[in-house]
């Protein structure tokens, strides 16, 4: 029985949870974008890097230093059954200190999306859309 309460606890803490990560006290974050693709060229860098940065300074976040706190959007790409697929990731990376004093570089926030490509120019940008307005939920709720 004490299971039970247990797994339903369990289970109704992580029901309201957007992800298993905490973005609380996140002030500054250096942009990244990197595109290990054929089916992306390569200008949509920029594009990506604009909306990441318009989207922080909403969320009052700065990303116009570097700073040892990464976020990143990762694309990668595949062919099934001769159709693309595209794997987009939004990562945040951060030094952390070990209880043994060690630091090391571990990821903090991750979400992704992966998606046949139709239309590239629509699915791509509405992908990282998608991600970042989830990561920016997450972020408002977490730091209010």
């Amino acid at each position: 029985m004490l299971r039970l309460l247990f797994a339903i606890a369990l289970c109704n803490l992580f029901a309201y949870a957007k992800t298993p990560f905490t973005l609380t006290g996140i002030q500054e974050l250096y942009p990244v974008v990197e595109i290990h693709t054929e089916y992306v060229p390569q200008s949509y860098v920029a594009i990506i890097m604009e909306k990441i940065k318009v989207r922080m300074q909403a969320l009052g976040v700065n990303t116009k230093n570097f700073s040892d706190r990464s976020i990143a959007v990762l694309i990668s790409g595949f062919s099934v059954s001769d159709e693309a697929v595209l794997h987009v990731k939004l990562l945040i990376g951060d030094e952390v200190k070990r209880s043994d004093g060690e630091e090391v570089f571990a990821m903090i926030y991750a979400n992704e999306e992966i998606f046949e490509v139709i239309t590239l120019e629509d699915q791509l940008p509405q992908s990282i859309d998608a991600l970042l307005e989830e990561f920016s939920e997450q972020y408002k709720e977490e730091n209010r």
